[in-house]
C-alpha cells in the first residue's frame, strides 16, 4: 500500500514539475542601457565624444546580428548603411557604438562600432565629416523588445544650426521610427545607430 501511495505522489510530483516547465515563460529578447560605474563612464568620456553602450540578450534561435549608422539631412535618408557590420552571436554580448574626433581643422570624426559577444569582439570603423553645428543632442532608449523582422534604433546623435528649443528625440521614436519621422525634421543632420537580429 505505501508503494502504491509513493508511486502515485511521485506520479504527481513529477507530473506537477513538467506542468510548470510547461507554463515557464520563454526568455525575453530585449536590448538595454547597463548602469556603468563612475570609471567606466570617466572611462568613455576621456576617450570619445559620444558613447552609446547596449547589452543584448537573445535566445538561442538568433544566430547572427548585424549593426550600422544610417545619416538623415533634414529629415532625408542620405546615408543608410555606415559602418555596416554582421557577426555570429550567442546569447548576451554588448554593442559599442563611439565617435571620436580626429581633426578640427576638417571636422572629421571617427564612428567605432564594436559588438562584444562571447570570447570574441568584432569591430567596423568609418571617418565621417561633421559640419560645426550650434547645438547637438544624443540619447538612447533604455529597453528594447527585439520583435521579429524589427530593425530597432539603438541611439542617435543631432546636429542643429538653431540652438532654441532643440531637444532630444522622443521615447516613442525609439518604440515606433516610422511613425514619428517628422521628428528628424528638426535638425540639420541625425545619424541614428540601428540593429537587425537574425535566426
Amino acid at each position: 500500500m505505501k508503494k502504491i501511495i509513493l508511486s502515485i505522489i511521485l506520479s504527481l510530483l513529477s507530473f506537477s514539475l513538467v506542468a510548470c516547465k510547461a507554463v515557464e515563460p520563454k526568455s525575453e529578447n530585449i536590448l538595454s542601457v547597463p548602469e556603468l560605474t563612475a570609471r567606466e563612464k570617466g572611462i568613455l568620456e576621456n576617450s570619445s565624444e559620444h558613447s552609446f553602450l547596449i547589452d543584448f540578450s537573445v535566445d538561442d534561435t538568433y544566430k547572427e546580428m548585424s549593426v550600422w549608422v544610417e545619416k538623415y539631412e533634414f529629415g532625408k535618408l542620405v546615408e543608410p548603411e555606415m559602418g555596416r557590420m554582421t557577426t555570429g552571436i550567442e546569447k548576451n554580448g554588448t554593442i559599442i557604438f563611439t565617435t571620436s574626433k580626429t581633426d578640427d581643422e576638417q571636422n572629421l570624426s571617427m564612428f567605432n562600432i564594436t559588438i562584444q559577444n562571447g570570447d570574441g569582439m568584432a569591430t567596423a570603423t568609418s571617418p565621417e565629416k561633421i559640419e560645426k553645428k550650434d547645438a547637438s543632442v544624443f540619447g538612447s532608449p533604455d529597453k528594447i523588445v527585439i520583435k521579429k523582422d524589427n530593425k530597432p534604433v539603438l541611439a542617435s546623435i543631432c546636429y542643429s544650426s538653431n540652438q532654441e528649443g532643440i531637444r532630444s528625440l522622443s521615447t516613442d521614436f525609439y518604440g515606433d521610427m516610422k511613425g514619428h519621422m517628422d521628428e528628424l525634421k528638426e535638425y540639420d543632420v541625425v545619424y541614428l545607430l540601428r540593429s537587425e537580429f537574425t535566426k
